[in-house]
């Protein structure tokens, strides 16, 4: 496992794992675009306006939580984030100009896509948050898991754990057979404070262990992401780029009553 050469963007990045330079040009370009779309989706989420309409909603947040300091926790729940956030992504796609790179390469956005399967069907599939793919033979897709991360413990037995980026790994069920995918932390800090770093502790410690491990990944628009490089020969799977993206959503903290 390797986390040196640490290569200053997406494309170098695919360049390493294999990709030939205008595969990684094509491949760079789709995510880049992909990702500012649910990075404006998002950003429409967290305005004040429409993020007070989104707490309102039933099932937008979780149950609140006493602390022994006497303050009271509520947060956004996991499947209400990706619901807003995918439809919000829809009418961005739908809303693109006629020459811009997503509609010339007839990209379609998903949310809470089921997963084909040998052994899994209708309400015993599994579901992947959100899907990105062109309708083009052997274009780029996109597979991303979100998962919420508050703490250590949620890093490990969440965003990493079997039904996390164990996703990717999976006999029956692989989000995606393609080679690269997309880890997404809602993260619940109280304090807003970046779990980034911790995620990439974290992908040392995992196992099996990544073939290659990145930090600060640069994403045009979008920000730095980590990625992990893992090989899946022994589920018949290509290895995968898997890249580590993060969006910080609030918190409510108030004082007991």
């Amino acid at each position: 496992m390797s986390g040196t050469s640490t290569p200053s963007n997406l494309k170098q990045l695919l360049i390493q794992h294999g990709f030939t330079s205008m595969k990684a040009e094509i491949w760079a370009k789709f995510v880049h675009h992909v990702v500012r779309v649910y990075w404006q989706a998002a950003d429409q989420l967290l305005e004040p306006s429409n993020w007070t309409c989104f707490k309102q909603k039933l099932g937008a947040l979780g149950k609140p939580k006493n602390s022994r300091a006497g303050t009271v926790t509520q947060v956004p729940l996991e499947d209400a984030i990706t619901s807003e956030i995918g439809y919000l992504a829809e009418q961005i796609r739908i809303a693109l100009p006629s020459d811009h790179f997503l509609r010339k390469h007839e990209v379609c956005f998903s949310y809470e896509t089921l997963i084909p399967s040998s052994i899994r069907a209708g309400r015993h599939s599994k579901k992947v948050d959100f899907r990105v793919y062109s309708l083009y033979p052997d274009a780029p897709e996109l597979a991303i898991e979100a998962k919420p991360v508050a703490t250590l413990n949620d890093i490990s037995s969440q965003y990493l754990g079997v039904r996390g980026m164990g996703c990717f790994f999976d006999l029956d069920s692989a989000y995606t057979a393609g080679p690269l995918g997309a880890m997404l932390a809602y993260n619940l800090t109280s304090d807003g404070s970046s779990m980034q770093s911790n995620v990439l502790d974290a992908l040392y410690r995992y196992q099996p262990k990544p073939l290659h491990i990145h930090h600060s990944v640069s994403i045009p628009d979008c920000g730095l992401a980590h990625s992990s490089h893992h090989d899946r020969a022994a589920w018949n799977l290509q290895p995968i780029t898997i890249l580590h993206l993060e969006r910080n959503f609030p918190v409510d903290v108030y004082q007991q009553t």
